[in-house]
């Protein structure tokens, strides 16, 4: 009995430590987007995915990091993947300063793809895009 006692608790260890590990690292099935914004930056964010012309987005771990031009505009050949965004202004020092937690900044989030019909038959491919506010309800409104 105190075999299968010990086992057990063995064996919970185990998938306490692997629990807490996805949760403390992230699951890499399902990074975090970390964008990257000019400091005090307000205005649209657009994403156009799947642009095989541009460069494919960094990665740092268990991110894909968005480095945000002042337009407010990025496209890449990375493809969109769901997971978790994280916010952060950057200064022209490199200093990087996570948006406030304690005012709503992002606003009107949202994606669209698709495909248009053409008079032909053939259809053309609409990319993947990303789209979203940043700046108080104010600014947003």
């Amino acid at each position: 009995m105190k075999k299968i006692l010990g086992i057990a608790s063995t064996v919970s260890v185990i998938v306490c430590l692997i629990l807490g590990t996805i949760i403390i690292f992230g699951n890499p099935d399902n990074p975090t987007h970390k964008f990257l914004l000019p400091k005090e930056y307000s205005g649209w964010i657009e994403v156009v995915f799947d642009q095989p012309e541009f460069p494919a987005l960094k990665h740092e771990g268990n991110y894909i990091v968005y480095e945000v031009p002042p337009s407010g505009k990025i496209k890449t050949s990375s493809r969109n993947i769901s997971g978790s965004m994280v916010f952060y202004y950057v200064d022209y020092n490199g200093q990087k300063t996570k948006l406030p937690e304690t005012v709503i900044m992002i606003h009107g989030l949202g994606t669209s793809s698709g495909e248009i019909g053409n008079a032909d038959g053939t259809t053309t491919k609409i990319p993947e895009k990303l789209r979203f506010f940043v700046g108080t309800k104010e600014q947003w409104e």
